[in-house]
């Protein structure tokens, strides 16, 4: 059973905020599933086996490193670069003299645009800590 069939789509809260500011990012996102996470042997094996079949996770030889995976990331994906890194505050010297800086309102507003939409036919996980 996969990971697909196994979805824990009940908030595992009772946070009303919580709750609410999911849905909220779920209407601006669209993904097509949401899956809260709950931490189970069950659910990691299933993400797991779902890493291995997408080609995400190779397992390792069992005997050498029992239970390891080699991850690999998309080549398209790059690490943290500081030119599009931005500390929203609303003052200026709260960014600090070595970090970009933009108004919180401003900041809002083009990342609602960036995120409209950007988890359609994709699964959100959420982890309620």
């Amino acid at each position: 059973m996969g990971i697909a069939q196994t979805l824990n789509t009940q908030p595992l809260t009772t946070n009303k905020h919580l709750i609410r500011w999911v849905e909220k990012m779920a209407e601006l996102t669209q993904p097509a599933n949401i899956h809260w996470v709950d931490g189970s042997q069950q659910e990691y094996d299933d993400l797991c086996a779902m890493l291995v079949e997408k080609g995400t996770f190779i397992k390792l030889n069992e005997k050498l490193w029992p239970g390891c995976y080699y991850a690999r990331s998309d080549a398209s994906d790059v690490a943290r670069v500081e030119d599009p890194t931005f500390i929203s505050s609303f003052s200026k010297d709260g960014a600090g003299p070595t970090n970009n800086w933009e108004e919180p309102f401003s900041m809002r507003r083009k990342l609602k645009g960036l995120f409209d939409g950007c988890m359609r036919g994709r699964t959100m996980y959420v982890l309620p800590f």
